[in-house]
């Protein structure tokens, strides 16, 4: 293992059909073949202004790189929004009916909320993209057959203030939110843990839409509210609105932020990486182990861009997928149990702990002169006990605006 520790509505629910062969998946006595059959719902480049292309490409990599290893792989992709819950509806509603062995969606707490539920209530094995707390196991969005491939969005925020308080020693921080069910549950964590911490606190929250495109007004709220630190709890593309206008505005203040602030700056959408600090789930190309440096040279040289955590976690889940297909069957009941059992050392980090979050550890870095990553830590993810758990107190999703 590298430097990582290892130590989840109001809906009708739609049954599960009864077990057949899915595509793709020729099992059975008599048969030696290993196949696996897997359904990703999510965009990807071109679909939407907010698409990423790494979801598609790391599930592509790893279903070529399990061929390789004498594996019948068949892959499809539904293309559904990561932020419009009736998409992703759609979307599982198609997966269902070709009973895949194993269907990864949900890539925004937005869409988990009002649909994880809906999944919960059938067999089909399913890899989350995103982790509210809502979809843990016992969550009201989450059930046995639910497991969160990402650190949950508290458990980041946690420590994020607690870096933002301790290491940086940052007395007055702003928050920037997303108008989504992330940006509530990180105002909540942000307030709670800043409050654990002597003369650090938050005094300015900022809100914006998923797809805004100015933050001017927030911007210059912080600076008028004298912040010394900014947590950005946000999308990608608001990410790179506040770090530039920021900058243009004179406030040069950290900014500490998830996994969207390397999107924007893998694609060039930063004017300037100075003083920003990543929380990411998963960074390939800081592993010095040789399976991530050979997954990091043939993702730069098939796609002709950097991986990064979505890239590595779709290529991870792709051969754990096949691992628990390998020793259950296709049986979707058999599947879940093999899942919930697994521990998993790939590019990235995985131990399913009571919650079914599956991902063990966060890693920090921030940006040398040249904008190359500088590694900065690699900090372990506890359990979360459920009564600790915050819960946006919604049935439905909230509004992308």
């Amino acid at each position: 293992m590298r430097g990582a520790v290892l130590a989840g509505v109001v809906a009708v629910c739609v049954g599960f059909a009864s077990v057949t062969l899915p595509a793709g998946a020729q099992s059975g006595s008599g048969s030696n073949k290993k196949t696996l059959y897997v359904i990703g719902a999510f965009e990807t480049k071109g679909d939407s202004s907010q698409a990423i292309p790494h979801y598609d490409d790391g599930a592509a990599l790893g279903k070529k790189d399990l061929e390789r290893k004498g594996w019948t792989v068949t892959y499809e992709r539904i293309p559904a929004s990561g932020t419009v819950a009736s998409s992703q509806e759609q979307a599982f509603l198609a997966a269902q009916a070709k009973n895949p062995d194993v269907y990864m969606a949900l890539p925004s707490s937005n869409v988990f909320i009002p649909v994880g539920p809906k999944i919960a209530a059938t067999d089909l094995p399913t890899f989350g993209l995103s982790s509210p707390s809502e979809g843990v196991k016992t969550g009201i969005s989450g059930g046995d057959n639910i497991f969160l491939l990402r650190p949950l969005n508290e458990a980041v925020y946690a420590k994020i203030v607690e870096y933002a308080c301790v290491e940086l020693k940052l007395k007055k921080l702003g928050l920037s939110a997303v108008s989504t069910a992330l940006g509530t549950t990180a105002s909540q964590v942000a307030r709670r843990e800043a409050a654990k911490h002597k003369n650090c606190e938050i005094v300015s929250e900022q809100t914006n839409s998923a797809v805004a495109t100015d933050l001017t007004q927030q911007v210059l709220a912080f600076k008028n509210a004298g912040v010394d630190g900014i947590v950005a709890a946000n999308f990608p593309n608001p990410t790179g609105v506040l770090i530039n206008q920021a900058r243009q505005n004179g406030v040069t203040v950290p900014i500490l932020g998830n996994t969207s602030t390397n999107i924007v700056k893998d694609a060039n959408a930063l004017q300037s990486t100075a003083d920003l600090y990543v929380f990411d789930d998963c960074t390939p190309d800081l592993n010095r182990d040789k399976v991530s440096k050979q997954f990091v040279k043939e993702y730069q040289s098939t796609f002709n861009y950097p991986p990064n955590y979505a890239s590595a976690q779709l290529y991870d889940a792709m051969h754990m997928a096949a691992a628990a297909v390998e020793k259950a069957g296709h049986d979707p009941v058999k599947i879940t149990k093999a899942l919930a059992g697994t521990q998993y050392d790939g590019v990235c980090d995985f131990a399913n702990d009571k919650n079914n979050a599956m991902a063990r550890s966060l890693t920090v870095f921030t940006y040398d002169g040249s904008g190359g990553k500088k590694l900065l830590a690699r900090v372990p993810l506890a359990f979360v006990p459920n009564d600790e758990l915050v819960v946006v107190t919604t049935t439905t999703a909230p509004p992308a605006g």
